[in-house]
């Protein structure tokens, strides 16, 4: 009920400006106030976590100017909301193609790749963030995550692999543990988000406890079926 009645008010707003911009400010034309119109919509219904009609007022924006790169952004963001990631990294590469060193378009490509589970891809996006914007914790957190998920991702290969081999005396054989760079990478990562911003200590601490616990199982998995 308060989203409508935000939306009847901002409608009334538009109308209004149709009668009075063109009277103080010549140069600003109908096409503009509904482009912006939509906008603002748009980031109502986002607040709102109104996410499909948030992407369709951003696209409504985007047909009176199809390049902007801070509607083309939005538009990106509540397609990952919704689900849409493939047709988010189409958005965001749009914006790459105007500006190679956007550094929202790169992480958010990158955040996009994550969702999808290309995590070496995703790493490369933030890496190239990273480049431009080395202090950015948020993103080094990101970074830290996708290699986190990657070490997860390798320590389950490896329990899988112990659980469904054995070799010519009965034990379970395992491959070299690989996936302990991809730990300490993320732990690296980690580390320099929390000394550019101590905050993040309690969410970084988090993610990673939950992640040990998740490798324990795994190892755990492993020596038993090596023992077994």
């Amino acid at each position: 009920m308060k989203l409508i009645s935000i939306i009847v008010l901002v409608l009334v707003i538009v109308v209004g400006w149709f009668v009075v911009v063109p009277m103080v400010a010549p140069g600003v034309t109908e096409k503009t106030v509904v482009r912006d119109a939509q906008v603002f919509l748009g980031d109502t219904c986002a607040t709102a976590n109104q996410s499909e009609l948030a992407l369709s007022m951003y696209e409504g924006a985007l047909t009176m100017n199809a390049t902007d790169p801070v509607i083309l952004k939005k538009k990106g963001s509540m397609l990952i909301k919704c689900g849409r990631a493939q047709e988010a990294e189409t958005v965001y590469q749009q914006i790459l193609s105007q500006d190679p060193n956007d550094v929202t378009a790169l992480v958010k490509t990158g955040d996009s790749l994550a969702s999808k589970g290309s995590l070496t891809e995703a790493i490369r996006y933030y890496d190239a963030a990273l480049a431009i914007n080395p202090e950015d914790a948020s993103t080094l957190v990101k970074k830290g995550d996708a290699y986190l998920m990657m070490s997860m991702a390798e320590t389950q290969k490896l329990s899988a692999a112990a659980k469904g081999l054995t070799d010519q005396v009965g034990s379970a054989p395992v491959k070299q543990m690989q996936n302990a760079d991809s730990y300490q990478e993320a732990m690296s990562s980690y580390q320099k988000a929390m000394q550019i911003d101590p905050k993040l200590s309690v969410v970084v601490s988090a993610r990673v406890m939950t992640a040990t616990q998740s490798q324990v199982s795994s190892y755990q998995d492993i020596l038993n079926n090596m023992n077994s």
